[in-house]
């Protein structure tokens, strides 16, 4: 029996970009969980209200929708499961704050908005460490 290459060689591109994609998906998953924890806590809560808010309609109307669809709304499950856990591995609300993020400290406006807002989220979610 003679093996067609041609069909093993697509065979393994195709397996290739299947492995290629779930890495970007894993990737594009831990991207967003960051910058959804990095957020505002007020913020953040609103984030997680809107995609559980579609989730559960989901949920409740899946023979009315497409595929893609229903595909999205398990994507955000994901995403809402792996942003709560890290919410609960905080030792107070809003601990991870702008946690992941670079500042342009030569942009003097910015830096003065974002010191009061670190202020603030101090003063609104104090760490119960330092009461």
């Amino acid at each position: 029996m003679k093996l067609d290459l041609r069909w093993s060689k697509h065979t393994y591109l195709f397996l290739t970009d299947i492995k290629d994609l779930e890495i970007k998906l894993k990737l594009y998953t831990n991207f967003i969980v960051k910058e959804v924890i990095a957020l505002d806590p007020v913020i953040r809560r609103q984030w997680l209200f809107t995609y559980k808010g579609i989730v559960e309609y989901v949920d409740s109307n899946t023979s009315n929708l497409s595929q893609e669809q229903i595909i999205g709304a398990s994507i955000y499950r994901d995403l809402i499961e792996q942003v709560e856990e890290f919410i609960n591995l905080e030792k107070f609300e809003g601990q991870n704050y702008n946690r992941y993020k670079s500042r342009d400290t030569s942009d003097s406006k910015y830096e003065v908005i974002y010191q009061k807002r670190l202020e603030q989220i101090k003063e609104d979610f104090p760490d119960p460490g330092y009461l």
